[in-house]
């Protein structure tokens, strides 16, 4: 006895509904045009190449970065040294870098911004015209249609020959037009971030103050939402920690610990660690054990030099080579 006796209707195979295939299954799609509002097939989306990354596992390239703390806890120290490792194209930290121009936006430091440049170039022996950094020193309210917008844009445009492939906004609270609590306005500014974003093709960064006696940044909870990544930074006496709150398409990465380590020729200070600062003489050239444990012998001891290497060996990041040690391919600058 047939389904039909029974009374079921039976839903023909969808090949020959009204004589011929359906024009909306996936096969049939003709969707080739670039621009915006593109449409993808479903085989298209999974042919499209994966993330890529800034700072490789800490920035993902081309998201919204919040980087957030309490006041005097060490954010800018921090955003300054990733934007000049970008800028340079050296690793950051050890972990490898996506070399690009970069727009710095000092609303908050404003010229005194100055000698954390020059103590980041000076301890990395870096020429001031190797970083490639646009330094602003004004605020620049982040609405996409704001007067301050159209000119950062007509500057970028005519006055850098290549554009840029990081914005760090320092710091949210001078770029923000109208109340950091209302989710309205916190839409707003990210509306104009975004608009960077597609702008350039590039990572913006903000940096974010936290609520009063808390680890939760400040404002509506609209800007966490809409970020790609978030990082919490805080200092206790010299040592500043970083921590991944949020890693939207991969796993967060572990806490990051650095030194405040002070550059008196500039009245100054840098971020440092122990791996990073042993990875400067590798930064130069490939180097014999003894060597490379001279220039870093007045830092540390000869087993502190020792563990570290042997840890920055298992993660790959240094090779020997004719008996002398370098940077791995990933990490160098």
């Amino acid at each position: 006895m047939g389904a039909e006796s029974l009374g079921f209707y039976v839903c023909p195979p969808a090949c020959f509904i009204s004589g011929g295939l359906v024009s909306s299954r996936p096969s049939a799609f003709v969707l080739c045009s670039p621009g915006p509002l593109r449409l993808y097939s479903t085989a298209e989306l999974l042919r499209l190449p994966p993330p890529s990354w800034l700072i490789d596992p800490i920035l993902p390239a081309g998201g919204l970065i919040g980087l957030y703390g309490p006041p005097g806890e060490g954010k800018s120290f921090l955003a300054i040294d990733m934007a000049l490792a970008v800028a340079t194209g050296r690793a950051w930290q050890g972990y490898p870098v996506t070399p690009c121009h970069v727009v710095y936006i000092s609303a908050e430091g404003g010229t005194g911004i100055s000698k954390r440049v020059l103590a980041w170039l000076t301890f990395h022996h870096i020429p001031p015209p190797q970083a490639d950094v646009a330094w602003l020193t004004e605020s620049v309210a982040m609405l996409s249609d704001s007067q301050d917008m159209q000119v950062l844009f007509k500057r970028i445009h005519e006055e850098m020959t290549t554009h840029p492939g990081f914005i760090v906004i320092d710091t949210l609270a001078r770029c923000f037009e109208g109340d950091e609590n209302k989710q309205e306005d916190m839409g707003h500014f990210i509306q104009g971030v975004d608009r960077l974003r597609r702008e350039f093709g590039c990572t913006v960064m903000v940096v974010h103050h936290t609520r009063l006696q808390a680890d939760r940044e400040r404002g509506s909870t609209a800007f966490r939402g809409a970020a790609d990544c978030m990082i919490l930074v805080r200092k206790r006496q010299r040592t500043i920690t970083v921590t991944n709150s949020k890693q939207k398409d991969y796993e967060e990465f572990s806490p990051l610990r650095f030194t405040l380590t002070d550059m008196p020729e500039t009245q100054s200070c840098v971020l440092t660690t122990r791996t990073s600062e042993m990875l400067v003489p590798l930064q130069q050239e490939p180097l014999s054990w003894d060597n490379w444990y001279q220039r870093c012998s007045t830092s540390m001891s000869k087993a502190t030099f020792y563990r570290a290497l042997v840890k920055l060996k298992q993660e790959g990041r240094i090779l020997k080579e004719n008996g002398r040690w370098r940077l791995a391919v990933s990490s160098r600058s």
